[in-house]
């Protein structure tokens, strides 16, 4: 392109083919053709799928390293994290039969010395309020708000993980928003292999033991939950390892504290900020 030309976006004067202020691409007669309308979907779909599938490898091969590589620039081969787990949960919402970590109305108020006391007051409390509406009518209710609010909400465990990270990081001297691309990194493999994969391992081996007919296979079922959750340890170990360049010593360390506060936030944090939060919404 030649001359001078202004944005139609921003009022931007520059030259070439793009605004050099807002990006902005300067249209001509072939991007008005069919064609082109064409091969902007082409693109779409290629480059979704390449930016995709390569980060999707690179979680899997190398733990860790998408997170030191989108944090030192290296960002143009991936799909952003947060982005990335974005179309994790999309994923998790297209199977509705993956119960996951969302929970029944039941399941909340038999939650113990958590927080089980308080979620059965609050029942008691609103069936009171509410004379004509029975537990049952009430649990299928607080069922259909929990089963894609359970979902949505699963970002609220990224700056939780976060911050122990930051907290043992301290001497690291890395940013918080380091450790929240790392902590996306990490839980978007649990959420990707915890409760997308596994499930579906879980349903072949089902089917496999009904096609076997074997009577009772609860003891196998309970050594492929150890499986998967030694899965995450693992993965969790490698990303730490890799992005802060620990010793393997004081990395094991870390792990296990990681894993513990981990468990915390999944089984009692984000539980108790679901329950509410569906109680909000009835």
């Amino acid at each position: 392109m030649t001359g001078t030309i202004t944005c139609l976006n921003c009022g931007n004067a520059f030259t070439g083919n793009y605004c050099s202020n807002c990006g902005e691409k300067v249209l001509h007669d072939h991007d008005k053709t069919i064609a082109h309308f064409l091969e902007d979907g082409v693109h779409f779909i290629t480059h979704f799928e390449g930016k995709f599938f390569t980060t999707l490898k690179t979680i899997f091969r190398w733990p860790g390293k998408l997170s030191v590589d989108y944090c030192r620039g290296v960002r143009q081969p991936y799909f952003k994290p947060l982005s990335f787990f974005l179309m994790i949960v999309i994923l998790y919402l297209l199977f509705p039969r993956f119960q996951g970590l969302n929970m029944t109305l039941a399941g909340h108020m038999g939650q113990g010395p958590t927080y089980g006391a308080y979620a059965t007051a609050k029942v008691e409390q609103y069936l009171q309020h509410h004379p004509g509406t029975t537990i049952q009518q009430l649990a299928e209710k607080f069922a259909k708000k929990s089963e894609k609010t359970s979902k949505i909400l699963l970002f609220i465990i990224i700056p939780f993980t976060a911050l122990p990270l930051w907290l043992m990081a301290f001497k690291r001297r890395k940013y918080y928003y380091e450790h929240l691309v790392l902590s996306t990194e990490i839980n978007a493999f649990f959420l990707l292999f915890g409760f997308l994969i596994f499930p579906l391992i879980l349903a072949g081996w089902d089917m496999l033991g009904r096609w076997l007919k074997v009577p009772n296979h609860q003891l196998a079922d309970m050594w492929l939950g150890i499986v998967a959750y030694t899965t995450f340890a693992i993965f969790t170990a490698t990303a730490l390892k890799r992005f802060y360049q620990y010793k393997w010593k004081y990395n094991l360390a870390i792990l296990l504290v990681m894993l513990a506060i981990h468990i915390l936030i999944i089984y009692f944090v984000y539980k108790f900020i679901l329950f509410i939060t569906i109680f909000a919404l009835l």
